[in-house]
């Protein structure tokens, strides 16, 4: 092997550098053709620390020692801290590999040694693997930090905190109105599967999933604001950047990304709905939304005051509450009288439909109605044991008003 090939090589590692840079900057969106002094300065040193180990490498016949990677690990963290990235990161490397292995059939006159190849191989494979390792430990601390701040937001304009200078901290923009949207997510057959931990990342990748796509269909809706979210395996809080005029769309356009949202992930989802006119209403209607997601039975559904007022009037905790709720109870023993209360609620007390609608004979009906008063002391044939038996209903939920 001549020694005055890699002494040759090693005096032309300024211009593949140089090189490397350029190519660099011509193919990324980031510099748009410019090298910037920050390239000068940390890329151009990394391509040259980087082409040296290659030679001693080649040189020496070995792999390299821990300390000669550790600055491609220190650059890597950095790069990860700055967000850039991965595959920009390892476009760069394999730039430095395709502009050495060039230089090197420049200097070799046609006589490159057996081994120089295998050695890139191994010295591409290296530094790669350990600045790709640091690089993603990196940029995930710096993306979790970054999730972090935008929960830490949510909680704090919830608890009608003032949230502005830890947003503009974390570089988050706040919007003027949102809407606010409790959710409630299914749970998926993974997060019920094998041992804590694969639960546990199995709830995680959920999250990160919804996270994704709740950020593509309310992309337009949030404009140059952020859309914040605090969300975990079985649900959480959305806000929404919202124009103050247009409030009355805000449950249209969540209908439409919770059907968005259902049919890219398969999670059955659930909402409340409510408006907050600027950041003092928010935690008002993050109350509210909360207390009319369990208003929302269907896969989909979107639960607007407008459309559940009494029920959402009922929920509200009284010394009544838990009687009425026993009704229900009573009449779950029997499941048949609890169907029977359902469909006559949902045909106005109309007996016939309400046999048509659960195939049995009107006298039926009348058998079971008779059994609801005794069983539970409420006549469903007057008045006010309608009114009873339907708070009783709403207080229950939406799930035992079904037929």
């Amino acid at each position: 092997m001549s020694q005055g090939m890699w002494d040759r090589l090693e005096r032309r590692i300024p211009a593949v550098a140089d090189r490397v840079m350029r190519r660099y900057v011509d193919g990324s969106p980031h510099y748009q053709g410019v090298v910037t002094e920050h390239l000068h300065r940390y890329m151009a040193h990394s391509c040259r620390e980087g082409f040296r180990l290659y030679i001693r490498m080649v040189r020496e016949l070995r792999e390299p020692h821990d300390e000669e990677l550790r600055p491609f690990r220190e650059r890597a963290h950095a790069r990860g801290a700055e967000g850039l990235p991965a595959a920009h990161f390892m476009e760069a490397y394999h730039l430095c590999a395709e502009e050495l292995w060039y230089e090197l059939t420049q200097v070799a006159d046609g006589e490159l040694p057996p081994e120089a190849g295998a050695v890139l191989l191994r010295w591409v494979r290296h530094v790669t693997r350990e600045a790709l390792d640091a690089h993603q430990q990196e940029f995930q601390a710096a993306r979790s930090e970054e999730c972090e701040a935008r929960r830490a937001t949510v909680r704090a304009l919830v608890a009608g905190e003032r949230a502005g200078e830890s947003a503009t901290r974390f570089g988050i923009r706040l919007a003027d109105s949102y809407a606010v949207l409790a959710l409630r997510f299914a749970t998926d057959a993974s997060e019920s599967i094998g041992d804590a931990l694969g639960r546990r990342l199995a709830g995680r990748r959920k999250v990160h999933r919804l996270s994704e796509e709740l950020l593509r269909a309310f992309g337009e809706a949030a404009g140059d604001a952020d859309l914040l979210t605090a969300l975990d395996p079985d649900g959480g809080l959305v806000l929404v950047p919202s124009d103050p005029g247009r409030e009355d769309h805000g449950p249209q356009a969540a209908r439409a990304a919770l059907r968005r949202l259902q049919q890219a992930t398969g999670v059955d989802t659930t909402a409340g709905f409510a408006h907050a006119g600027d950041h003092a209403g928010i935690p008002a209607a993050a109350a509210q939304a909360r207390r009319l997601l369990p208003l929302a039975a269907a896969p989909g559904e979107v639960a607007v005051l407008g459309d559940h007022l009494f029920a959402y009037h009922l929920r509200h905790e009284s010394e009544a509450v838990p009687q009425l709720r026993s009704l229900v109870e009573r009449l779950r023993t029997e499941p048949d009288l609890l169907a029977t209360v359902g469909a006559y609620f949902a045909s106005d007390f109309n007996r016939r439909r309400t046999a048509q609608q659960l195939h049995v004979h009107p006298n039926t009906i009348d058998n079971r109605l008779s059994r609801v008063d005794a069983l539970t002391g409420v006549n469903p044939r007057t008045t006010q044991g309608l009114l009873v038996l339907g708070a009783a209903l709403g207080v229950g939920g939406p799930e035992h008003c079904d037929a």
